[in-house]
């Protein structure tokens, strides 16, 4: 009776151990995961940062306007029209009625 009842208590000690070693594992797993992701989520943001410079750079008025004249051979123009229409002509403007006027552009 004694021997069974230290049997079973040894089982009852070894299952809890091997849950214990199990539920500890998986625990270091899981922290491995863990930091696996945070090293990733820092990679993702320091492209994103550099993806949001390239574009604020790209996005530059200044840029743009240079790699027009330079590249495209874009000018400014000489003389800018204007077509001015009264208010009550907006809704069915057709080309009648319009005043046209002119200026030369300030640079």
């Amino acid at each position: 009776m004694r021997f069974r009842t230290a049997v079973i208590t040894l089982l009852i000690f070894v299952s809890l151990s091997a849950i214990h070693l199990f539920i500890y594992t998986q625990n270091i797993n899981l922290k491995f995961k863990v930091r696996e992701l945070k090293i990733q989520l820092e990679q993702i943001r320091s492209k994103n940062r550099q993806n949001g410079y390239i574009v604020a750079k790209k996005e530059n008025l200044i840029s743009i306007e240079q790699i027009a004249m330079r590249k495209l051979g874009m000018v400014y123009p000489e003389k800018i029209n204007y077509i001015i229409v009264s208010q009550d002509q907006k809704q069915s403007f057709v080309g009648k009625g319009a005043q046209i006027t002119s200026r030369e552009p300030q640079n």
